[in-house]
């Protein structure tokens, strides 16, 4: 029974986490932030939304923060295949 319950509770979690995830991402200012960053939420989905730059831009505007805390945001969330500073 503990282990169902523990198991219940993981399941839950993740799945929440997902799904603010992705409604973060869906929102009508972020798929706006998208536009503005030039791709489109499917190409987002797919991991395949451009440049680090780009993805960089579109967190920056989607969280309202500068650059530098999007870098941080998308390095910790994975949204970044390679990042190479300066890049």
């Amino acid at each position: 029974m503990k282990k169902l319950l523990i198991g219940a509770c993981l399941f839950l979690a993740f799945t929440t986490d997902a799904a603010l995830a992705q409604g973060k991402n869906s929102t009508p200012h972020a798929l706006d932030c998208m536009a503005k960053a030039g791709f489109t939420r499917d190409m987002w989905v797919a991991k395949r939304a451009g440049t680090n730059a780009q993805v960089a831009q579109y967190i920056a505007c989607r969280d309202g923060v500068s650059v530098t805390q999007a870098k941080k945001t998308g390095k910790k969330d994975g949204n970044f295949d390679t990042w190479t500073p300066g890049k």
